[in-house]
């Protein structure tokens, strides 16, 4: 049973009832409790948005080397990649795989974004509706992120549901099940499969251009990525380039219809939409959580967070902080603000933001050009259960 959210300060991410809906909870801890601690799940949270960006900023306190995930705070991950890492090391991968990111990269990508987002559409329109996470979001973002890497289409579905697996996260239980460790190790599996044809037969893909890519480590040797590196390279690339685009778009759908005014002014002026993918990350942050470790004693808020402790940055809280945005639970089109942290920020700002703006902005233009003025019913949308990232797993549209 979900506590009352109301006036009590609490807040779990593995409360499926908090998952679909936690901003009432988020405000409590917010107002009354803005060092939150959870001694279930033995953990502290930080949900104001000045407080989230400064720890955002401070990478030697707030720690990404000892885990990213609240079950996983605390260990040496097995196979990190570089959101796992702290600079210097995180910078020295960042700097292997950024020009496949940059805007002018990415922006080659429009006519094939909008043909993928037209074939799913137009079907979706003509049948007068349908689940739009499972005819769209979710497949658009998988086709073009394991298009660049070098994956055949035949494939794509196997890797977007193994990589959905490994971030499921059950109601009230910690951890990954039995079922989510075997598709991680059949994505394992994959991914060092095509490592080991890229080695001996390279090819116009991302894959290839990762294992011939030269770096200078930290130490000053200049060398290639590992295969155990490019395999967390891959892996992350992979499963955040899916699942962060495909709750993004699904949060579209749902959002514009429960704001029917704001879904019209883009209607009329398509040229908002750029702007309307801002105020969606801020309005509902696809990757709402970022684990940390505290590696020396901090003072906050009157209590002194002890070194070793596993600390919560509530991105997706910080998005709704009326200290910072002026009627923050209002969806706007049109809102002017400095920025967001829901693409991270610092060190950590997401590699693959040119490109998810680029598919958020296409796929809203797209949804709104082919589809009519859709519906929602808010009681049969599903949202994914997972500590990490939010957003819908299914949501049925009407016309």
């Amino acid at each position: 049973m979900t506590t009352d959210t109301t006036s009590v300060p609490y807040w779990d991410p593995y409360d499926d009832d908090l998952r679909r809906s936690p901003y009432d909870a988020w405000r409590v801890l917010r107002d009354d409790a803005p060092l939150y601690r959870n001694d279930r799940y033995d953990f502290f949270a930080l949900s104001r948005f000045d407080d989230v960006l400064g720890a955002s900023l401070d990478t030697e306190a707030f720690s990404s080397a000892r885990g990213i995930t609240l079950d996983t705070i605390g260990r040496t991950p097995e196979l990190a990649s570089m959101i796992e890492l702290d600079p210097p090391h995180h910078d020295v991968l960042r700097k292997v795989v950024a020009r496949w990111f940059t805007p002018r990269s990415v922006a080659q990508l429009e006519t094939r974004i909008r043909e993928l987002s037209a074939g799913y559409l137009d079907p979706l329109a003509a049948a007068g509706g349908g689940d739009i996470v499972a005819a769209f979001t979710a497949r658009l973002p998988v086709m073009i992120i394991s298009s660049l890497l070098g994956f055949p289409e035949e494939d794509h579905d196997s890797l977007r549901e193994w990589s959905d697996s490994q971030l499921h996260r059950a109601d009230g239980e910690e951890g990954r099940s039995e079922a989510a460790l075997a598709d991680s190790r059949a994505l394992h599996a994959y991914y060092l499969d095509a490592i080991a044809q890229r080695r001996k037969s390279p090819r116009d893909d991302m894959v290839s251009d990762l294992l011939v890519a030269d770096m200078e480590d930290v130490g000053g040797q200049t060398r290639g990525l590992t295969d155990i590196e490019a395999l967390a390279m891959i892996l992350l690339i992979n499963v955040a380039g899916n699942e962060t685009v495909a709750r993004l778009l699904g949060s579209a759908a749902l959002v514009l219809s429960d704001w029917p005014d704001q879904r019209r002014r883009l209607i009329d002026d398509l040229s908002l939409c750029g702007n309307a993918v801002e105020e969606l990350l801020r309005f509902e942050a696809p990757s709402p959580v970022q684990g940390r470790y505290v590696s020396r004693p901090i003072d906050l808020y009157g209590i002194t967070v002890p070194e070793g402790s596993k600390m919560l940055l509530l991105t997706g809280a910080a998005g709704r902080d009326e200290r910072h945005y002026p009627d923050a639970h209002r969806f706007d089109v049109t809102r002017t603000f400095d920025r967001h942290l829901s693409l991270g920020y610092g060190a950590h700002y997401c590699l693959g933001a040119a490109l998810a703006r680029l598919e958020g902005r296409l796929g809203i233009e797209e949804m709104l050009t082919r589809l009519p003025e859709w519906h929602v019913d808010p009681d049969q949308v599903e949202y994914v259960k997972t500590n990490t990232v939010r957003g819908p797993a299914s949501c049925p549209i009407t016309f």
